[in-house]
């Protein structure tokens, strides 16, 4: 897959076509929510009655305030949310073809953390739909293959373009959020589930790690060594979330535990992860026998267990130092966790 295999789709997605594209959840239905023959093309495809909404995909919220009136809630999930596998529901502006509202006027805007689709958005200046690939009541589809066999020869000659990105991971389809009235209401459960803009629901080893992903990709960036602050009790999840972190770096091997030696750094190509269990921390000068405000640098990424242990004054110093991620996680039942964060 090429910029030439994008331009082709925007070409035919311009001239009312119906293509096959990744996403960073599954494979989708690519129209033009504009173009009304399109959107009947894509419905008629899918086997779907036209009362049933399909989500769209823009490159940013100027984009999305377009086609949607956001509320406080909706702009705040924006903000923390997106770009990432989220569609959230606001008041449409009713400036897409019938069949992609649904019948209570209401539009689902997806920002999808994925390069291609924003390409493809960019090349035709305007939306594209976002609804997944497969007929209505069936799977989602991860590969071009695993699809087209589901498919008779009629509906196969339906498909005007398909880009093929291989066998995409195996990521549920986004989660639906109607941020609508003032308490959001999740219609559809995807790998993150979030109670608020800052709240993410966790009720696994691998969600927690899927957490841990998400939030490094809206963290990244900037000058500053990057470090997230871990706070809970024992067990909730602290060091998955770690783990994970240095996996989704690009570390390879085994991330260790450093309780009994404070910290551990573990080099990846171009940046190092430093992985702190500060437990045992019970004086300052513990700090300084590790040097511990030297250890960041530009490139760092850091884990930080128990933060709190060394008081409000070394955080406030690290805190002008580096780039601070708060997570904060606490049991809502035995398998439960509640995630907060503030980016």
């Amino acid at each position: 897959m090429n910029s030439n295999d994008i331009a082709h789709a925007a070409e035919v997605i311009r001239a009312g076509g119906l293509v096959l594209f990744p996403s960073d959840t599954v494979y989708i239905l690519a129209v033009d929510p504009t173009n009304q023959k399109a959107v009947d093309k894509l419905l008629a495809f899918k086997n779907r009655w036209a009362g049933k909404a399909i989500s769209i995909a823009v490159t940013d919220q100027q984009m999305a305030e377009n086609y949607v009136e956001l509320s406080d809630n909706a702009q705040r999930l924006y903000k923390t949310l997106l770009p990432g596998p989220f569609t959230i529901v606001s008041k449409g502006k009713h400036k897409v073809a019938a069949g992609i509202e649904a019948p209570n006027g209401t539009l689902g805007i997806r920002i999808p953390d994925n390069q291609w689709i924003a390409q493809l958005v960019t090349l035709l200046g305007k939306p594209v739909t976002a609804t997944s690939a497969n007929l209505s009541g069936k799977t989602p589809n991860y590969s071009v293959t695993g699809f087209w066999r589901t498919l008779s020869k009629k509906k196969q000659s339906m498909i005007d373009s398909v880009v093929d990105a291989g066998v995409l991971p195996k990521n549920k389809p986004s989660t639906v959020i109607d941020a609508t009235e003032p308490e959001l209401k999740v219609l559809r459960r995807g790998d993150l589930v979030t109670t608020s803009a800052t709240t993410i629901i966790s009720k696994s080893e691998d969600e927690t790690q899927k957490i841990a992903e998400f939030l490094l990709k809206k963290s990244l960036g900037g000058v500053k060594p990057l470090v997230f602050l871990l706070s809970g009790d024992l067990g909730c999840g602290k060091t998955v979330f770690s783990k994970q972190i240095a996996k989704s770096l690009g570390y390879k091997g085994k991330v260790t535990s450093p309780t009994f030696v404070i910290y551990n750094e573990y080099k990846i190509v171009d940046k190092l992860f430093l992985h702190f269990d500060l437990y045992r921390i019970t004086a300052d000068f513990e700090l300084g026998e590790i040097k511990f405000f030297e250890l960041f640098t530009k490139n760092s990424v850091a884990c930080i267990e128990w933060p709190e242990n060394i008081g409000e004054e070394n955080l406030r110093k690290l805190e002008k130092l580096v780039k601070v991620v708060k997570v904060t996680f606490s049991y809502l039942d035995p398998t439960t966790r509640e995630i907060k964060y503030e980016l």
